[in-house]
């Protein structure tokens, strides 16, 4: 979907949320059906969804020898078998594993079924199957949308599920990218202290010419929170050092920094020849990813201090929940259309 046309959706949406007295649905639904009713279907028809043409309630998911069961809501988009299945809990339940495992069997036993909704019709919890591991979907949701609780980020990315528009490969792929980013801080703990290969780089480094067991178990056995610690704050020190102005280029910064470029990265429309032109300018009081080393060509500006932690993007301010990779990608599509604006 081009921006033109999903900035069109997402504000189309935000009118019609403003317009929807929802705490009114909330307070007259006492149970399930009513949830369903009240809060759920409302939403769906504000994305555009025509009850028995796109979806349908109590669709039949036969499970092995468990016959006739019903999962609550299935959206079709118009076809025979479902693409989407909704779990529908009551609007005074908090959502829970067992929720999710429920959810989760219905689309083991649903093939067709790409992306799963778990809601209390306030809550709206959305999951992709896991088509690595083909054990149901991934046991996080790759978006949260809260009624009560959202941002034009938020409602960009449910703009993708607008039924006009929507392409079930565009949202897969949204959601691979976010779990994809999102195993970065594993993948890092885990190459820290459970990778054979950073044993023997360091074993390089040190000089090392012939490895034996018993050098690389030593090395191993050293990899510890006090020595990550102690090469942390040699790293604070050369860049004090390194700094003529006093500045300090802080881990939150580096961390967004890199989790940013491989955003872009990930984009088919940036080339790795043009990663190389992104670089960062750390300043007095933000810190600047900018393209040729020119602070004309800003892509975003990050501004951490204690009690607050914001992106801003072409003069609009982002604020972050924290400094994580799923907060960071959230901005994926505003990140990548300001990089490829200055890389041109």
């Amino acid at each position: 979907m081009d921006s033109k046309k999903l900035k069109q959706i997402t504000n189309q949406l935000k009118k019609s949320f403003d317009n929807w007295d929802f705490n009114l649905a909330i307070n007259s639904s006492k149970d399930e059906y009513q949830t369903r009713d009240n809060l759920i279907h409302p939403f769906l028809n504000i994305l555009n969804y025509v009850k028995l043409i796109d979806y349908n309630n109590e669709h039949i998911a036969d499970m092995g020898d468990k016959k006739g069961r019903k999962v609550d809501v299935a959206i079709t988009l118009g076809k025979k078998d479902p693409l989407m299945l909704i779990e529908c809990k009551s609007v005074t339940a908090k959502l829970n594993d067992n929720h999710f495992r429920q959810l989760n069997e219905y689309c083991l036993y649903t093939p067709t079924a790409k992306i799963g909704i778990l809601t209390n019709g306030v809550i709206y919890n959305f999951y992709t199957v896991n088509a690595r591991e083909k054990k149901g979907l991934n046991t996080k949701p790759f978006f949260t949308f809260d009624l009560t609780n959202y941002d034009m980020v938020q409602l960009e990315i449910l703009a993708l599920f607008n039924r006009q528009t929507i392409e079930i490969n565009d949202i897969l792929q949204e959601a691979e990218d976010v779990y994809f980013l999102d195993n970065f801080d594993n993948a890092l703990f885990k190459t820290l202290v459970d990778t054979d290969d950073l044993v023997k780089l360091i074993f390089k480094n040190m000089g090392g010419l012939r490895s034996t067991e018993k050098a690389l178990k030593q090395i191993k056995d050293s990899i510890n929170s006090i020595s990550i610690k102690t090469a942390l704050d040699r790293i604070v020190q050369k860049e004090i050092s390194d700094s003529n102005s006093g500045i300090i280029t802080t881990v939150e910064e580096i961390k967004a920094y890199n989790v940013i470029k491989t955003i872009l990265a990930m984009s088919s429309k940036i080339k790795a020849v043009d990663l190389d032109r992104i670089s960062y300018r750390d300043l007095k009081n933000s810190f600047l990813i900018i393209v040729d080393e020119k602070q004309t060509k800003n892509i975003c500006s990050l501004v951490f201090k204690e009690k607050l932690k914001a992106i801003d993007i072409n003069g609009s301010r982002y604020e972050l929940e924290d400094v994580s990779v799923s907060s960071i990608t959230k901005l994926k599509r505003e990140l990548t259309e300001s990089a490829l604006s200055n890389l041109v």
